[in-house]
């Protein structure tokens, strides 16, 4: 019996496919395929987002940090381009974040749903002091949805306040992972990092900026980056730059460039600056009440007491004074020279780069505390002149604070640098020299060396024309002349 059993079921089932074969034939019996919308009738699967091909698809946020590994990489590809992580969040896996050190938290909101979500404030470091809003507590409260993102205000000291780069917040209900700072590559405010600008930052509205370069760069696609066009370019030396006169040390050959020697009958006097291959700048007194022909001027010089292969030397045409110049406050010190016969720009001759009018580049440069300063000044009070040409680093000194510390008249167009324990200055020879600030990769002019009281003296500082006060008249001049 147990035989013809098996024997019968095997047969029924051989007949049973056999009825079937047509449709599995692609006769017309029956298809192969079913369309789609029935297919998920049988059978539902949920697709795989870490596929092939699957980083030539856009970027989703579930795909990238919920199905896949969230890491740096992942979270850059929802990101766009055209951003820049800033300080991401450090994600050992979904739904474990830890914001990077520079936040502050500001609220954590718990969901009935048992979700999560924090917002955190960008503590961005600003030229000048912030105070931050006070952190609330991390522990958690009753919130029906999460909250949007906020940007929390940041007061500077003694300004009116104003708004951090928006934070975001990110919800843990499914445990993704998101950046936790992600903002433009370049900042909408040009007093915020120079609105990421390497040279100059126009404010156009609240929100947006435009970034320009100096005379001889082009902006480069990135709306930002300055590309030189001119083989000699302002304010970028073609060698090296090493790091770092009372107690100064040596330039190097190529590493103060725009550096000249103005002669007065033969005699070196004073300083002066390269602009362009036809004019240079000076302080208004080491020309003051005399005439042109007895000037000419040592253009790539390094040492005073050789003819050196690299210097050029020409004769001045024009001597051209700030009208507003006062020979008794020695306000606005400042004049341009011509010469007579351009200099060719080269290894050791670069003009300096001037900032910008129309900018707040004025207003970046002024927020860094360190400058560098050259000349072949006395190396002590009374002493010779230098016989190479020196260089010094000097911190910016605040106006109020110099004019405490020196009981000296300093005006709206002159500022101060220097230490108050005195030991390192510019001193006499070096008038009329550079004052300079690198910013990125390019150096600009914020000084001209002018006056002091003594050499490196205690609470004495060096005295230096500020030549952003006086951009009009030096394009001008220029421009005319």
């Amino acid at each position: 019996m147990a035989s013809i059993s098996r024997q019968t079921t095997s047969v029924f089932f051989l007949l049973l496919i056999a009825a079937s074969l047509p449709a599995c034939t692609g006769t017309p019996g029956g298809g192969l395929f079913v369309h789609r919308s029935e297919a998920s009738g049988f059978l539902h699967r949920t697709r795989r987002a870490n596929s092939f091909l699957e980083e030539l698809r856009q970027g989703n946020l579930e795909r990238e940090c919920y199905e896949e590994k969230c890491s740096y990489e992942e979270a850059r590809e929802i990101i766009p381009q055209s951003q820049q992580l800033v300080s991401p969040v450090i994600s050992v896996r979904c739904g474990y974040s830890l914001p990077s050190a520079n936040a502050v938290l500001f609220a954590v909101f718990r969901r009935t749903s048992g979700g999560h979500t924090q917002r955190w404030t960008c503590a961005y470091r600003l030229p000048v002091r912030t105070a931050l809003p006070a952190p609330v507590t991390s522990t958690p409260t009753p919130a029906n949805v999460p909250p949007v993102s906020t940007a929390p205000t940041v007061t500077k000291v003694g300004a009116t306040p104003v708004q951090t780069p928006s934070c975001w917040s990110w919800w843990l209900r499914k445990m993704f992972c998101f950046p936790a700072f992600a903002v433009r590559s370049t900042s909408t405010r040009c007093r915020h990092r120079n609105g990421g600008c390497e040279h100059f930052c126009r404010q156009v509205t609240d929100r947006s900026r435009v970034c320009f370069c100096a005379p001889g760069y082009v902006l480069d696609r990135d709306n930002s980056t300055c590309l030189a066009q001119d083989p000699v370019a302002c304010g970028r030396p073609l060698v090296n730059f090493a790091p770092r006169v009372v107690n100064g040390q040596i330039c190097p050959k190529g590493h103060c460039p725009w550096q000249a020697a103005l002669y007065e009958h033969g005699r070196f006097s004073c300083g002066a600056i390269v602009l362009s291959d036809a004019w240079l700048l000076t302080a208004a007194h080491c020309v003051w009440r005399k005439p042109s022909a007895i000037f000419h001027v040592d253009v790539g010089k390094h040492d005073l007491k050789t003819t050196e292969k690299s210097e050029q030397r020409r004769r001045v045409l024009n001597i051209t004074i700030h009208p507003d110049y006062n020979y008794s406050t020695t306000d606005s010190d400042l004049a341009l020279l011509k010469l007579q016969r351009p200099v060719k720009l080269s290894r050791y001759v670069v003009p300096i780069c001037l900032p910008a009018r129309n900018s707040t580049f004025s207003w970046t440069l002024s927020s860094m505390r360190r400058a560098t300063v050259s000349g072949w000044g006395r190396l002590v009070e009374a002493g010779p002149t230098a016989r190479f040409l020196q260089r010094l680093e000097l911190p910016r000194v605040p106006l109020q604070e110099c004019r405490l510390h020196t009981q000296l008249n300093i005006t709206k167009n002159m500022f101060c640098a220097g230490h108050r324990k005195g030991g390192q200055d510019a001193c006499e020879g070096d008038s009329g020299g550079p004052l300079v600030v690198r910013y990125r990769k390019t150096w600009f002019l914020t000084g001209v060396v002018s006056w002091g009281k003594g050499c490196a003296k205690e609470n004495m500082y060096g005295v230096y024309a500020k030549v952003i006060n006086f951009l009009d008249w030096i394009e001008s001049v220029m421009a005319t002349g």
